[in-house]
């Protein structure tokens, strides 16, 4: 689970970062396809993010863009592809909690998968932090199930200190925060930035898999680096 979470990670980072060509999905054996599903809900916003990408062979393969008769829907609304980033995606307003993705290739066949979010915050009373030291962050909303991972970011006032915190030990209500990890972010004002994704495994996919994510991201905290 460890390897899965740091390969999760690498991925996102990587997608946040770099734009993406893509080509076009009739060219390729379908059962080659590798599928990724995301929903995605930011409390900042209060926006839910749908969303699908498609790969040749796996997930660091060429994006595709669907050809022909082939689409994807959540819960029976279509997502439109966006050519610089290569996903599909839908907005919602609001917090959507589950829903069904569904996606037929170009051979007419049909896949469908369900995902569901499952809820994150900051605990209250947290707004200092010292940096000397190793510090216990808690979070609301039930301890950490199976499949599930915890990301926090705390991203201080100096250029390049933001600081990554993990944790996926089941039954887990809080992240321990290290103190080299700590004093290597700048004293003074500093955003944290939290967030829960729940890996289930996909459900159904070509013989080239996929993966799927219930995601949120809870309201950002401001935070004193003491």
């Amino acid at each position: 689970m460890k390897t899965q979470f740091f390969f999760f990670c690498a991925l996102l980072c990587g997608l946040a970062i770099f734009s993406c060509n893509s080509e076009s999905s009739d060219t390729v054996d379908q059962d080659r396809i590798f599928t990724v599903y995301e929903l995605f809900y930011n409390a900042n916003q209060d926006k839910t993010y749908a969303r699908a990408t498609f790969h040749f062979s796996n997930e660091l393969g060429t994006n595709l863009q669907l050809a022909g008769d082939s689409k994807v829907t959540f819960e029976g609304d279509p997502l439109t592809f966006n050519p610089v980033l290569a996903y599909y995606e839908r907005e919602y307003a609001g917090f959507v909690a589950t829903g069904a993705f569904e996606w037929t290739d170009t051979d007419g066949s049909l896949f469908r998968n369900t995902v569901e979010i499952h809820p994150i915050s900051f605990a209250p009373g947290i707004d200092t932090i010292d940096r000397s030291q190793s510090y216990e962050l808690f979070w609301e909303d039930g301890e950490l199930k199976a499949n599930e991972i915890i990301l926090l970011t705390i991203n201080g006032e100096n250029e390049g200190d933001a600081r990554i915190f993990s944790t996926n030990d089941v039954g887990a209500t809080s992240i321990i925060l290290a103190k080299d990890k700590l004093s290597e972010i700048g004293q003074g004002p500093g955003t944290a930035f939290l967030e829960r994704s729940y890996l289930p495994g996909i459900q159904e996919a070509p013989t080239a898999g996929g993966r799927i994510t219930g995601r949120q991201r809870a309201e950002n905290l401001e935070v004193y680096m003491k």
